[in-house]
């Protein structure tokens, strides 16, 4: 089995970080808007979770500049043109302050090779990262098991807890990988990335749906089918001959359509909840939220994460069925 080297897990374990620990800072503000009075406690600990996030993310953009692949940076994962609007508007809406000067540096890192130098300082920030998301995953753990015996109310639906648990346990599986420097084999990682992301859209199209005023019908029935069509492209990872390490063409172009139009809808839906447009209790942060999730899907499926210089077809790259190539990217 390969390694990555040096400069690769640098590059990569960034890459990572600018993507996963916004997402994990937004995860303890959604806990904290959500719980009632009474549970003061968990107010606190969502508290401190939102701010060691925000500050692991300080962090990580300070080592980021010159050391990210340009796709992650172009990729609308990290931060979206309205990213920092949806921030000031979440700030008056909540009362919970964000850190606006801080999305403004990631707007304008560069990207670069990762400097082989800060191997070690990148492992080191890894394992704190790690220790503090496994934290969090058993704040997450406590409040769905409240929910589920019926000692806990708070404002998210069980299944969102859960939700948000798995995107926790899923990045630190992948910082364990990329801290034993691990490559995995490209079939193998899409796959593994499309079982995980298709079931994450089909459930930010449930929670759409269930969010939106009961008057926003159209938008409703739009969110309910891209549910259906998300599970339906979850259950297509068992048409894969894994034997074979085969991917269909015809599934591959699918995954990428599905993703590309769940991507204009939710930027849609982005752009009307801040313009006030939409009748909803989606909070503009959350639109935003879901919106990156699907951009980073896309930059993985369209494998942009690849060097420049390689220029080998879909077919060569993930070993696609029949060794058929298209035009994909």
């Amino acid at each position: 089995m390969s390694k990555l080297t040096p400069a690769q897990f640098v590059q990569k374990s960034l890459d990572l970080h600018l993507f996963f620990l916004r997402i994990m800072k937004e995860h303890s503000f959604f806990l904290e808007a959500a719980f009632v009075a009474k549970n003061a406690d968990l107010i606190r600990r969502a508290d401190r979770f939102r701010v060691v996030f925000e500050e692991l993310l300080r962090e990580a953009v300070d080592l980021a500049n010159c050391n990210v692949s340009k796709c992650v940076l172009q990729s609308g994962e990290v931060v979206t043109d309205n990213t920092i609007e949806a921030e000031e508007k979440t700030e008056f809406l909540s009362g919970i302050p964000f850190d606006i000067c801080l999305t403004k540096r990631e707007t304008m890192l560069r990207p670069g090779p990762g400097d082989p130098a800060l191997e070690d300082q990148v492992e080191r920030f890894n394992n704190r990262v790690i220790r503090e998301t496994r934290a969090l995953i058993d704040l997450k753990t406590d409040v769905l098991e409240g929910m589920l015996d019926c000692s806990l109310f708070t404002w998210n639906f069980p299944l969102l807890i859960e939700h948000i648990r798995r995107e926790a346990l899923f990045y630190v599986d992948h910082l364990q990988r990329l801290q034993k420097r691990i490559v995995l084999d490209p079939t193998e990682e899409i796959i593994e990335e499309k079982r995980f992301w298709d079931r994450i859209m089909a459930e930010h199209s449930q929670f759409i749906a269930h969010l939106l005023d009961p008057t926003e019908q159209e938008l409703i029935m739009t969110a309910d089918e891209f549910a259906r069509r998300f599970f339906r492209l979850e259950k297509s990872v068992k048409q894969i001959e894994k034997k074979d390490g085969c991917i269909p063409p015809q599934l591959m172009r699918d995954e990428i359509q599905a993703v590309e139009d769940i991507r204009d809808f939710k930027s849609t839906a982005n752009e009307l909840i801040l313009a006030c447009e939409i009748r909803s209790i989606i909070i503009p942060l959350l639109a935003d939220h879901v919106l990156r999730e699907a951009n980073h899907f896309l930059a993985l499926l369209t494998d942009c994460r690849k060097p420049a210089h390689d220029h080998r077809s879909l077919s060569q790259r993930y070993s696609v069925c029949k060794h058929r190539e298209f035009n994909c990217w």
